[in-house]
């Protein structure tokens, strides 16, 4: 796992997506982790209080990026890790949206799996960024997903990424997306509550497992 400025794992990703889309490479995966910042998708970039909420994000230590991915708002941390996950499709063979889903969350379920986790694929009521991809632990969301396609020639290029909690976000966390979603006008709650981290389970559970075998399981099955 890397551990990157937020505007380097951007770049990273939209040129390794540059790269797959133009065949120099038929795909690419990359584990990392940057400073705290608020994520938000392009879309939200163009709401009339989109400014004000970024810099009042920024004053309180949130700066917010956005990213080319679909989704919704999302922090990011020392406490979370991402997966990012490019590949190349030819048009006759391209798989169906929740395809790509479940290729990017199939080596998540397993990782957590293989440390005796039980995860499944569903919706968090009052979680950031909700969806059904969630990849949910005991009823709470774990990860997030969300993808971005870009056609070539004769396919696409399909970047699905994953932001992973390694630890339960924290007060300041879940205020820094309140706030931003007030300013904005959006009439929207995120809770604590709805979520959960690898080390709170792993506390609850009395095991001696660390972040590091299940990021080590993870990178096991994205690179088989």
């Amino acid at each position: 796992m890397l551990d990157l400025a937020l505007a380097d794992a951007l770049a990273w990703e939209a040129g390794r997506l540059a790269d797959i889309a133009a065949g120099r490479c038929a795909s690419s995966a990359l584990l990392w982790s940057c400073e705290p910042a608020l994520v938000a998708p392009s879309n939200l970039g163009r709401l009339p209080g989109f400014a004000r909420a970024s810099a009042q994000a920024t004053s309180d230590g949130w700066p917010v990026h956005l990213r080319s991915t679909g989704g919704d708002l999302v922090p990011q941390g020392p406490g979370i890790v991402n997966l990012s996950l490019m590949w190349s499709a030819p048009q006759e063979t391209a798989p169906s949206i929740e395809e790509a889903f479940r290729r990017l969350t199939a080596p998540i379920c397993g990782a957590l799996s293989s440390i005796g986790l039980t995860s499944s694929l569903a919706p968090v009521p009052d979680a950031f960024c909700d969806g059904r991809f969630n990849v949910a632990v005991a009823g709470r969301k774990f990860a997030g997903t969300a993808q971005r396609w870009r056609p070539t020639g004769g396919g696409y290029a399909i970047h699905a990424h994953a932001m992973m909690l390694m630890r339960t976000p924290d007060d300041a966390a879940i205020r820094a997306l309140n706030r931003f979603y007030r300013d904005c006008g959006i009439n929207r709650t995120i809770r604590a509550s709805a979520h959960i981290g690898l080390q709170d389970v792993v506390q609850r559970n009395g095991t001696s497992v660390s972040q590091h075998h299940f990021l080590s399981a993870l990178a096991d099955r994205v690179q088989a």
